[in-house]
């Protein structure tokens, strides 16, 4: 049996150099489900679920002005010593009303 010498320090694309896989079963099998993968992931992207569906309603803009008033709320819980806090969304009318309350702790 013949020795190889190792060359150390050589980079993976200088490892790799001159190197032809033959295409064998799992390399066909990987190659078409690369392939057939990012058609699979674009249906799903197109189909909506019923939580997008609802989401559509929160613009970016919506969304920072609601995190930015809970953040202001933890703080005032937070204040008060109160680690952990619950929130309700309830509709009054034409108004939808977050209600915080302070968890109960068992």
């Amino acid at each position: 049996m013949a020795k190889f010498k190792i060359q150390k320090g050589l980079s993976d694309a200088d490892m790799m150099k001159g190197f032809v896989e033959t295409e064998t079963f799992e390399t066909a099998i990987l190659k078409d489900n690369a392939s057939t993968g990012n058609k699979l992931e674009a249906k799903v992207k197109s189909h909506k679920t019923e939580d997008d569906f609802y989401q559509e309603f929160l613009t970016e803009r919506i969304k920072t002005e609601i995190g930015k008033l809970l953040l202001a709320i933890k703080m005032d819980y937070f204040k008060e010593d109160v680690k952990d806090f619950s929130i309700q969304v309830k509709r009054n009318g034409q108004h939808i009303v977050l209600e915080t309350a302070p968890k109960k702790v068992k």
